[in-house]
């Protein structure tokens, strides 16, 4: 049996990725609007993390 390597996959450098997760990446995105993540209060970032994890 012959062994193979393991690659290590850095998943932020990845050009595409899976359609449900290109979706919520598009509604961060639109939520953000374009804004420094300086720019945006902290209560604002609990909101847009947890509507990602709600069932819809």
């Amino acid at each position: 049996m012959r062994r193979i390597t393991k690659k290590e996959i850095n998943l932020n450098k990845l050009k595409i990725g899976c359609s449900p997760c290109m979706a919520e990446a598009k509604k961060m995105e639109q939520k953000i609007s374009n804004r420094k993540v300086s720019e945006i209060k902290i209560e604002e970032v609990k909101m847009i993390v947890s509507s990602m994890f709600k069932k819809d």
